[in-house]
């Protein structure tokens, strides 16, 4: 028993979580996620498999939760999803997304077919508090209050909207006064 205690208490701290393996702790011991962002992840559910991984994936999803430093996608300070109206599910690709942060620095962007748009960090990192302003042809939008904290448009506009969110992000208020013009590029 005493040579037991000296072998293991010699060993390193990577060692002996190996030597875990065999009575199903090591994947434990060895895991690396942070449970609050990985539940968020899985709760996300599955990717759609008719859509593949990349810029049109999984629009109105909060994209920095996967695409944040560190992780496994390419990271991003901004992303979301641009959608016609509040009640819509149509996304609208061709919007112009200008983003202004508290030391006034400016980035735009624009929404690609699946109404989506991100920015990669090594482009722009924003001071918080920031402002969207979206305009795609004669249609101006401006996000009513900053944001403070979150880099992923849906982490606050979340669909339905309610006493928690807005709304998903839209681009026209009453689509029977505010028509958008149309994006050749986008079916």
């Amino acid at each position: 028993m005493s040579g037991l205690r000296s072998t293991t208490s010699r060993m390193t701290p990577i060692a002996k979580a190996l030597a875990c393996f065999p009575f199903g702790l090591g994947p434990v011991l060895l895991s690396c996620g942070d449970p609050v962002p990985d539940n968020a992840i899985a709760n996300l559910g599955p990717e759609d498999p008719n859509v593949p991984r990349g810029p049109s994936h999984r629009p109105g999803q909060p994209c920095i939760l996967c695409h944040e430093a560190g992780g496994e996608a390419r990271a991003f300070s901004l992303a979301g999803t641009v959608y016609t109206d509040v009640t819509s599910q149509k996304v609208v690709g061709g919007v112009n997304v200008l983003v202004v942060d508290a030391t006034n620095a400016t980035l735009s962007t624009t929404t690609n077919c699946a109404g989506n748009f991100f920015v990669p960090t090594e482009q722009f990192v924003p001071t918080y508090p920031i402002w969207f302003t979206l305009r795609v042809g004669k249609v101006r939008r401006d996000m009513s209050s900053p944001a403070y904290r979150e880099g992923s448009c849906a982490g606050c506009h979340t669909n339905p909207r309610g006493p928690s969110s807005p709304g998903h992000v839209y681009v026209i208020d009453d689509p029977a006064v505010d028509i958008l013009p149309s994006n050749p590029q986008c079916p």
